[in-house]
């Protein structure tokens, strides 16, 4: 009796692994960078030599690569980004009925952001109108106490007006 690999046999590894979406591969590289960076900074902080060999260790592996890098088809991952982007979501769903209500919706939500913003504009105006007035206010008044203090003083000599003595 001989074993023979039959296709029930082949284990999970085996099988042509399942493709992971271009964003989930960028994440899981930012995250894995960032925690490589963190965990060589506190190694050579507590002890240098396990830094050291640590920053080799992740410098020899590569950074985060996915096991089927090598499969991927750089139009795929082209096609794959630009389905992320802002255009993607002008596509038709292939659903009329669903298109006109987001397109509905959307005119709507951008009408509503706008108006939105024009009050923004309005209150910020006139909350700036109200301080420039409390402003110009405060200055005319101390103008006026600046202007009138000095004809308030009584005269140093005791004299009226008229040079007669008091």
């Amino acid at each position: 009796m001989h074993a023979t690999a039959t296709p029930a046999a082949i284990t999970p590894r085996a099988a042509a692994p399942e493709r992971m979406p271009v964003a989930v591969q960028i994440l899981s590289t930012l995250i894995y960078g960032a925690f490589a960076i963190t965990a060589v900074a506190l190694a050579f902080v507590h002890f240098w030599p396990a830094g050291v060999a640590l920053a080799a260790l992740l410098g020899w592996r590569g950074g985060f690569v996915p096991q089927n890098f090598t499969q991927i088809n750089a139009d795929e991952i082209v096609a794959q980004v630009r389905a992320l982007g802002p255009e993607a979501r002008d596509r038709s769903s292939g659903n009329a009925s669903f298109d006109a209500y987001r397109a509905d919706t959307l005119r709507r939500l951008e009408t509503e952001q706008q108006g939105f913003e024009a009050f923004l504009t309005r209150l910020r105006t006139a909350r700036d109108q109200r301080e420039f007035d409390a402003f110009m206010d405060e200055r005319a008044l101390t103008a006026r106490k600046a202007h009138t203090e000095p004809d308030a003083a009584p005269d140093a000599t005791g004299a009226d007006d008229h040079g007669a003595k008091a």
